[in-house]
């Protein structure tokens, strides 16, 4: 599935997991082995959510919650001002940046691993770090497209033709890069996501894959409109994607470290969810919001969809069940993904993953929404009137 530039919203928040440790914490403990913390604002007998960042919260079902950790109130204070505090930080380094980087430009001077150089400094830099990379143990080494046996598609050999590629595997994971800061920022979690989709889906103990899931990350905007124009794409599409997914092979542009940490996150689900699916058809609404969920993409648009729903122009759950296509107009996509979103992420995290999964089957094997729901969750609702109730009443508490 293609992600277009509208899938992922401005100013969307990474998932803890990617954010600096903190010293004092409330902290969930998960069943999995994960843990996040953060301040805690919010708990049900079924649910409990935390807040991670500044306008950033996440849910979890009490079924897939270990333990919890709480601290105290002054040190939570503490906590929400030193988020405030690297939040004014942030606002005020972008400006600096925007400042900086039209000053450097007009020098004739280039980037470099963060580095402003000259264009010769930035040669004579390349070609010290390639040397370095020859040093490397053998699970990240350089990648010799002379060397390589493996059938690829026609994308990826067109992009491996480039040259200058390095190599990280991992157990499910063959990792390409050009760039060092991209390829950690994939491999630390690489594996995490893995066991946590398939964990979310209730399959941690059937999926296992015999062919590794390829990843290829190109390093800048240029390269990646120019690899686009080379396989006949739209140079416009914005993101990642993955062309076929019997391949197993995912494209992503490091547009920055955070589009390329939920970029990764999104369209690994679409993978996982298509290894699940296999030949059958996947609605529209499952796809995309089952993904954003998996990569956190729409918590931040909840206050748009409360607002909507207050004022009666969101899309009628009926209407959102029926689309096939994505919406026309920005609004109405970014409510198609955070409707989406909040329907997969309550069936999760109030009613647990393993009638989520139950539901999904039959969803796939073509059985209606109505039909699905009420055989996976019998107890749980009288009608689809009293679901959509319960689902509007999550929203907006």
């Amino acid at each position: 599935m293609i992600m277009l530039k509208h899938i992922i919203f401005i100013g969307i928040f990474i998932i803890s997991l990617f954010s600096p440790a903190i010293a004092s914490a409330d902290t969930i403990y998960l069943k999995n082995g994960s843990k996040v913390s953060g301040i805690i604002t919010k708990e049900t007998e079924k649910s409990v959510e935390i807040k991670i960042n500044i306008g950033a919260k996440v849910t979890f079902s009490r079924e897939d919650i270990k333990d919890i950790e709480r601290d105290s109130d002054e040190k939570n204070t503490k906590m929400e001002e030193l988020w405030q505090i690297q939040r004014g930080k942030n606002e005020v380094e972008e400006i600096e940046k925007s400042a900086s980087l039209e000053e450097n430009i007009k020098k004739g001077l280039v980037q470099y691993k963060g580095e402003w150089v000259t264009p010769e400094e930035k040669e004579r830099l390349v070609a010290s770090n390639l040397a370095k990379y020859s040093e490397r143990d053998n699970e990240e080494k350089r990648f010799l497209s002379k060397d390589d046996k493996m059938a690829r598609s026609n994308f990826a050999k067109k992009l491996l033709a480039k040259g200058n590629w390095f190599l990280k595997e991992s157990k499910n994971f063959s990792i390409f890069y050009r760039d060092a800061s991209h390829v950690k920022l994939i491999s630390d979690k690489a594996e995490y996501y893995f066991e946590k989709i398939a964990y979310d889906l209730g399959y941690e103990k059937e999926l296992k894959w015999d062919k590794k899931c390829q990843v290829f990350i190109v390093e800048n905007t240029d390269k990646w409109k120019s690899f686009l124009k080379d396989i006949g794409f739209n140079p416009n599409i914005v993101g990642g994607f993955v062309p076929n997914y019997g391949d197993k092979e995912m494209f992503l542009c490091a547009i920055s470290e955070m589009y390329l940490a939920l970029t990764f996150p999104h369209e690994l689900t679409h993978l996982i969810f298509k290894d699940i699916a296999g030949k059958n058809i996947i609605p529209l609404w499952l796809n995309e919001g089952l993904a954003n969920y998996e990569a956190s993409v729409t918590n931040i648009s909840n206050d748009l969809l409360i607002k909507s729903i207050k004022e009666g122009r969101h899309i009628l759950l009926g209407d959102l069940l029926r689309m096939a296509v994505y919406p026309e107009g920005k609004d109405t996509r970014e409510l198609f993904y955070a409707e989406s979103e909040k329907l997969v992420e309550f069936l999760i995290t109030q009613h647990g993953r393993e009638k989520f999964r139950r539901f999904c089957e039959l969803v796939l094997r073509d059985k209606s929404f109505k039909d699905a729901l009420f055989a996976a969750y019998e107890k749980d609702f009288k009608d689809l009137e009293d679901f959509n109730i319960k689902l509007v009443e999550y929203i907006v508490k």
